[in-house]
């Protein structure tokens, strides 16, 4: 994170620059922080108290301008009585705190997320998005997700590669999402057959990154009234929402997560009108 100077051990052959160093002006984003090492935790400290921090093997400060978001999957309360994760530098990272609920209460995002991995990984295999039957989208939302989105993504990948034809079955899906339904026997070959009508009507909905990404900017201002979406953000995510759906404005406020009545107020306060044409 904080680069090396060449000759600063064997093996440093040249000047490295470390990640703060390149998010300079910018932002850095830090994950698993409850897993940090106590000599890492004490440098951390240090640059986002002073700004300034040495290059390993170096003497000369070098200051930076860096935002910093965290992540932890790890109640930091409990470090902090174990000793495992310093004080000080927990209340000077703990300015704006995000609590992101598990998967299993928002499951209205896990179509979205699905739709969103089949795209991934469609596109970094050259390959049009598989469609997926309305009965394993509803195995999916009923299903508990301990591993949240990771686990998700897991298995939308695990069902790509199962998957024998253009349509994601339920027997695609591990036996304990899908109910050990879809295993064999003549119930079995009903349901693939009954999905895989129902998959050819059901294609993969266009959901955009911006969706998602709208969709959570747009929760976490409702839970958390000091968080605030910056205006110019706010109103190039509306704009974009509108063009998608052809500046429809019910199918924009679905696709952003909020009420028509609120979309309605942002446009008029932003002077959207002027740009698209609005239905």
């Amino acid at each position: 994170m904080f680069g090396h100077e060449k000759g600063a051990f064997t093996g440093a052959t040249g000047q490295r620059i470390g990640k703060f160093e390149q998010c300079d002006k910018g932002t850095i984003f830090l994950d698993e922080i409850g897993d940090m090492s106590l000599a890492t935790q004490t440098r951390i400290l240090r640059v986002l108290q002073s700004g300034t921090f040495e290059r390993v093997g170096g003497n000369q400060p070098i200051k930076v301008d860096v935002r910093v978001i965290a992540a932890t999957n790890k109640p930091l309360e409990q470090a902090l009585a174990a000793k495992q994760f310093r004080e000080d530098l927990f209340y000077r990272l703990n300015v704006v705190r995000i609590q992101v609920p598990p998967l299993r209460e928002r499951r209205e995002d896990i179509r979205l997320l699905v739709n969103y991995f089949l795209r991934k990984f469609a596109e970094g295999q050259g390959q049009r998005p598989k469609s997926i039957s309305p009965e394993v989208v509803q195995a999916l939302e009923q299903y508990h997700w301990p591993g949240n989105v990771r686990e998700l993504e897991n298995v939308i990948q695990r069902a790509i590669v199962v998957a024998k034809g253009d349509a994601i079955l339920l027997g695609d899906l591990p036996p304990e999402i899908a109910g050990h339904r879809g295993q064999g026997g003549q119930g079995s070959e009903l349901s693939q057959t009954k999905a895989a009508s129902a998959a050819g009507a059901s294609a993969v909905e266009d959901v955009t990154d911006m969706a998602i990404v709208a969709r959570t900017l747009f929760r976490w201002a409702r839970q958390d009234d000091k968080l605030k979406v910056i205006p110019a953000v706010e109103r190039q995510l509306i704009i974009e929402a509108l063009a998608e759906t052809k500046g429809n404005q019910v199918q924009a406020a679905k696709l952003l997560g909020i009420t028509r009545a609120t979309l309605r107020k942002r446009v008029e306060k932003f002077g959207i009108k002027q740009e698209l044409s609005i239905k």
